[in-house]
Parts: structure tokens; C-alpha cells; sequence
């Protein structure tokens, strides 16, 4: 379930950038990469994070995006301070609603059983426009909102927002296939909580932190579109070749794994089990130099003696 960042909110020409945000914003960037490489290595079989169930991954997600959500409502309240530029606040909308648009079209045609139909891109395009009728309520009412939105998003389900064309909205009764689906409750909290900073503090326009590596925090924060769109497929592919050069075809282990766990759960074992193990035999064969020969039934003798004690020694774990 990849996290997709988003782009300063900058609404008009004459607010000048303030370095800490910008930095904050790298630093989350920076956060968000090691997660979606963790994601990419458990896809391509190359580890086992328990990305959807270890409570360790879900507070980190969460911490993640909350605070892209936090620092864009902060972006855009600060930017607004003078008046909204009008052709500036629609081009960054036109750009992030094409780069939602391009998320969407590679997810269906990469992941078409869980696509990215309502991720975070898509979520601050309408976050922008929500906020920007918002902009001029004072900070303890927005903090309020902000509240509600959460607690809602956490109680409350509906059987109505099921339906497909309202699923964007949250409220349902259950959470969707998809690599990253961020809808409007609870989490337009977060980017409501960052609006109320925003009226309460007045920054002081700054340059970058010093040194090089605030520095490139910073540079990272002002780019923060371009970043994302490009970091992902540079990560995937660097560890795509990387499971190939240890004889871990992604599509043969995708293969093995889906029908290792199959096969488990239809003799009565259970899902997390089964997915445990399965993976478990895939990491254990490419350590031990045996999946090319494995999954092209190449196996000697000795070979498949060996496997076998691998999936005894998976199976026991």
C-alpha cells in the first residue's frame, strides 16, 4: 500500500518560502521512500514486513501521511495570506491532478486487482478545493472540523458509500483493494488540523537550514511532486534487478507466492500463516542459490532434498 506525497500549496506569487516547512516536508519524503522500499522489497519477495498488520508499519503509515496532510493545509493557509492567486493556485491543481490521473492509469494497468483509483494525490486535489472555501474560518473551528472529520472517518460506516462512485468520500463498510487509498474521512483531518496551525503561526519567510544535508531536505520539500513521481519507479526498478541478479524473477516469485498461499489455505491453514511460510520458502531458496532451478524444474536430487528441508524448516517456524 505505497503513500504518495504532495506538493507545497502555494497560492500566490508574493509569499516567500520558509525553510523549516520545506525541510519538514523532506524529511517525510525521506520517511515515505523507506517505506515504499519496504513495500517493494516485500512485493518482490526479497523480505517479509508485515506492512498491513505489524502495528509498527500502520503507526508509521500513518504517521507519514498525516504529515503531508498537515504540512499541505499549513501550505496552503500560509500562502493565503495576502489573497489567493487564482492562476497559480489552479495550475498546481491542474498539476496534481494529472500526476493523480498518471498514478491511476499505472496502478490499473501494474496492480489491476488493487488500483490506486482515490490515493493521496487524489485526495489533496479535492483537500485544496475544500480548504480553499475553509481558508478564512478561525483556527479553533477548523480544529473542530478537523476532529469531526477523524472521529467520523473512525466510527462511523455506512452501507450507502459501498457504492463505487462514493467510495472517495470513506464512511464504507469496509476498506478496499487498493495500494493506497486515502478518502476524505477521516484523513481531510489532518489537512484541516494543518489549516488551524496556519492561522495560529506566522513564520517568518527563511532560507534552507543550514549545511548540506538541511540543504537537501529543503531542495527535496520544494520538489516534492516531482520527487515522489519519479522516486517510485527509480526504487522499484533498482530492486527489480536486484531480485533477478539473485535468481528471484519478481513475476515467478509473485507466481509462487500467490499459489503457495492458495494451496495452504485450501488445506485449512491460516491466511497469515500461509503467507508467512510461502514467502518464507521464497527468501530461504534465493539465500540457498536454488529458485532458478526450482521454479524451471531444474532440481538434482540433492537439490530437491534440499528444498524440501526448506519448506519443512519454513513450515515449523
Amino acid at each position: 500500500m505505497p503513500i504518495l506525497p504532495t506538493p507545497s500549496a502555494s497560492a500566490t506569487t508574493t509569499v516567500r518560502r520558509v525553510g523549516a516547512i520545506d525541510a519538514a516536508r523532506g524529511v517525510a519524503l525521506l520517511a515515505m521512500a523507506v517505506y515504499h522500499g519496504s513495500w517493494d522489497l516485500t512485493y518482490l519477495g526479497l523480505a517479509d514486513f508485515d506492512l498491513f498488520g505489524d502495528p509498527f508499519w500502520l503507526a508509521a503509515r500513518t504517521g507519514i501521511l498525516g504529515s503531508f496532510l498537515i504540512l499541505s493545509g499549513l501550505s496552503l493557509t500560509l500562502a493565503a495570506q495576502s489573497g489567493v492567486d487564482r492562476h497559480r493556485f489552479l495550475r498546481r491543481l491542474a498539476l496534481l491532478v494529472l500526476a493523480a490521473g498518471g498514478v491511476s492509469a499505472v496502478s490499473l494497468a501494474m496492480f489491476p486487482d488493487s488500483p490506486i483509483l482515490f490515493g493521496v494525490l487524489h485526495h489533496m486535489a479535492v483537500a485544496s478545493l475544500l480548504g480553499l472555501v475553509l481558508l478564512r474560518l478561525p483556527w479553533p473551528m477548523l480544529l473542530l472540523l478537523g476532529v469531526a472529520v477523524i472521529a467520523l472517518g473512525e466510527t462511523l460506516a455506512v452501507p450507502l458509500f459501498d457504492e463505487p462512485w462514493l467510495r472517495w468520500i470513506g464512511l464504507m463498510t469496509f476498506e478496499p483493494e487498493s495500494n493506497d487509498y486515502v478518502p476524505l474521512f477521516p484523513w481531510f483531518g489532518g489537512f484541516l488540523f494543518g489549516m488551524a496551525l496556519g492561522r495560529l503561526w506566522r513564520p517568518v519567510p527563511t532560507a534552507a537550514p543550514g549545511g548540506a544535508v538541511g540543504r537537501w531536505f529543503a531542495w527535496a520539500g520544494r520538489h516534492s511532486l516531482a520527487v515522489y513521481l519519479l522516486h517510485q519507479p527509480v526504487l522499484f526498478g533498482l530492486l527489480s534487478l536486484l531480485a533477478m541478479g539473485i535468481g528471484a524473477d519478481p513475476a515467478d516469485v509473485r507466481s509462487f507466492q500467490n499459489s503457495c498461499v492458495a494451496t495452504c489455505t485450501a488445506s485449512g491453514g491460516e491466511m497469515a500463516h500461509c503467507t508467512a511460510t510461502c514467502r518464507c520458502v521464497s527468501d530461504d531458496l534465493s539465500r540457498a542459490g536454488l529458485w532458478s532451478d526450482f521454479v524451471h524444474d531444474r532440481l538434482t536430487v540433492d537439490g530437491g532434498r534440499k528444498v524440501d528441508d526448506v519448506i519443512q524448516s519454513c513450515g515449523n517456524r
